[in-house]
């Protein structure tokens, strides 16, 4: 989330790219395998550190980024938009960001809004058996939101809001 960088509303003030890169080629050194990302972590900035990073090392690495958060046109906020044309050209911005051929795992970044989850997992199933994505996941999702989902095509990860400040999670699941 940091590397994308001061530039937006929900950032974490300014980056270094450089030290960015630096950071993550360190981590894939010393063994780390997973890099999660989201084309929402400063407009797609952030996936353009990862791509540059990762660049030449792409089999060393298992690329997480996600779906459905989009910025207003002037930068000011962020929404959701699940729609099967938006998710489509989603993938294609990131795969580009990303300098990959495959995001290993695309997840709905947030359950926005809810009337449309199920367009938006239909699509990324579509985009799995394309081979644009080896797995799909959710990201915020609740219990019954992820049943839904599982009816269309199974969810290989959640990734829940949980943490030692967000504990809510433990009574749903």
């Amino acid at each position: 989330w940091a590397i994308g960088g001061g530039d937006n509303p929900y950032g974490w003030g300014p980056q270094d790219d450089k030290e960015s890169i630096a950071a993550i080629q360190r981590a894939l050194d010393l063994g780390v395998n997973w890099i999660d990302t989201a084309a929402g972590y400063g407009k797609g900035h952030s996936e353009e550190v990862v791509g540059r990073a990762i660049a030449g090392r792409r089999d060393e690495v298992i690329v997480a980024t996600k779906c459905g958060i989009l910025w207003q046109e002037d930068g000011s906020e962020i929404y959701g938009h699940l729609k099967a044309d938006s998710i489509r050209r989603e993938v294609e911005n990131s795969l580009r960001r990303l300098q990959v051929e495959t995001i290993d795992l695309y997840q709905i970044h947030w359950p926005w809004p809810d009337e449309d989850i199920e367009e938006g997992w239909a699509t990324i199933a579509e985009l799995i058996k394309e081979g644009k994505v080896r797995y799909g996941g959710v990201s915020n999702f609740n219990v019954e939101q992820l049943k839904r989902v599982q009816a269309i095509h199974p969810v290989a990860s959640l990734q829940p809001p949980y943490s030692m400040l967000a504990r809510g999670i433990e009574a749903e699941i």
